[in-house]
């Protein structure tokens, strides 16, 4: 089997390609990211682009090229935290191109790949983003984008159905990585980055073909 990741520099990203590269029939793990990582494995082939420059799913189509994808996860983020009247439309233009449009671009360009692996496409999606969850000031940009990824899941299960690609979202809760400790200083979340990315993993892989088109709450909490 062969993986696509995003966002696999730090966190949860991170923790989910250490998982995957420990499994034995697991054969390549495409890893992108916009910065550097440490973590080395014969299976991670690293892909370094980023979502808000210019040409970045050429370089992910240079290296993945004929290649099946079994297993896509969407999981490169960007939190910027304040309120609508205070936020920037860089930090929101920002905030849509990574959270929503890039996941699009990315099955847009790899659609060929997608389907010769029969892929199970996981999106990373928020509680957030959850109807009728509980809902914080300062994260409606934030919230609303991993609401329409959600979205998006539901309508790739249809459309795509026809070839063999699941799409599943899931909605996490609040977990300890560094982009939830920037928003939210001296918050200390129930769930740490190396078990919530161990479980992502298990579902990946083990819950394709069984679960299609579900937005899935991975929280700890209620909403």
């Amino acid at each position: 089997m062969n993986v696509l990741v995003t966002g696999v520099s730090r966190g949860i990203g991170l923790e989910m390609l250490k998982s995957f590269c420990d499994y034995s029939h697991i054969n390549k793990v495409y890893a992108v990211s916009s910065s550097e990582c440490s973590f080395e494995n014969e299976k991670a082939i690293y892909i370094k682009c980023d979502f808000l420059k210019e040409n970045w799913i050429e370089k992910i189509e240079a290296v993945v090229r004929e290649k099946e994808i079994n297993i896509l996860i969407n999981n490169a983020g960007y939190l910027c935290q304040g309120s609508v009247k205070d936020t920037s439309l860089t930090e929101m233009s920002n905030m849509v191109q990574i959270n929503y449009l890039a996941p699009i671009q990315i099955v847009q360009s790899l659609l060929g790949n997608l389907k010769r692996g029969k892929a199970h496409i996981v999106n990373i999606g928020s509680m957030g983003g959850f109807s009728g969850s509980s809902k914080f000031p300062g994260l409606s940009i934030y919230s609303s984008t991993k609401a329409a990824l959600a979205n998006l899941s539901e309508c790739w299960a249809e459309e795509l159905k026809e070839f063999g690609v699941t799409s599943n979202c899931l909605a996490l809760g609040a977990v300890n990585t560094e982009m939830l400790k920037n928003a939210f200083p001296g918050y200390e979340a129930p769930v740490n980055s190396r078990l919530m990315g161990e479980k992502i993993v298990d579902f990946s892989i083990n819950f394709n073909g069984v679960i299609n088109g579900k937005i899935i709450p991975f929280s700890v909490s209620t909403p």
